[in-house]
């Protein structure tokens, strides 16, 4: 597969990078064409502005959005092939505003890929939790109801939009095309609060 070419159906991954303070990590997503794209350079580039406005308003305005690539889904071999990638910079910051102390990035928002079947996935984000956002009265880390609901009407906002009508998020798994390929039907904020520590495989900012 290539990017010069996008089919309906195809899978491609999508990956974010950000920067705070000497850290550096990346957050990525599968996403299905649902339809033929005509102009994939120009597609691609409008996905990764929707991602962008997904992740600016929940990430803490000291996290720096650096860039995002869009790949095939098939990691790059040998030989090497460019049309397998595109690369889109944007070194932008976030725009959550932090009242208090942000949390160490080690504390993770929790975001639910809702799914019709199977079990749910997740995404975790780092950078976007602040003293503010915790509940004083649990002996785990929690969201207070507040801070969820602020987080949920962000994304809520955000999809009504989504990503537009060329793209869908999913969750895809196979090994090297995807054998298994579910929708994602909703994003929902939990109140869990995931412990990550900072070399943790999931932040990974390589395939």
């Amino acid at each position: 597969m290539s990017l010069t070419t996008i089919s309906q159906g195809d899978v491609l991954t999508v990956r974010v990078f950000k920067q705070f303070f000497g850290y550096a990590w990346a957050n990525n997503y599968e996403v299905e064409a649902i339809q033929n794209i005509t102009n994939p350079i120009v597609a691609l580039e409008a996905l990764a502005t929707r991602i962008i406005a997904l992740e600016r308003p929940i990430h803490l305005s000291g996290v720096i959005i650096d860039r995002v690539t869009v790949s095939t889904y098939v990691p790059d071999s040998l030989p090497y092939n460019p049309n397998t990638l595109a690369v889109f910079p944007f070194s932008v910051a976030a725009t959550r505003t932090a009242v208090r102390e942000p949390l160490p990035l080690e504390l993770c928002l929790f975001v639910r890929r809702n799914v019709n079947f199977g079990r749910d996935g997740r995404l975790l984000y780092r950078g976007c939790l602040t003293e503010d956002d915790m509940s004083a009265t649990s002996f785990r880390p929690l969201l207070t109801s507040g801070a969820v609901g602020a987080l949920q009407g962000i994304i809520n906002s955000w999809a009504s939009t989504g990503l537009g009508n060329e793209f869908r998020f999913v969750m895809a798994s196979g090994v090297p095309t995807p054998t298994s390929v579910r929708p994602v039907t909703s994003l929902q904020v939990s109140e869990k609060v995931v412990v990550k520590k900072y070399n943790n495989r999931y932040f990974r900012r390589n395939p």
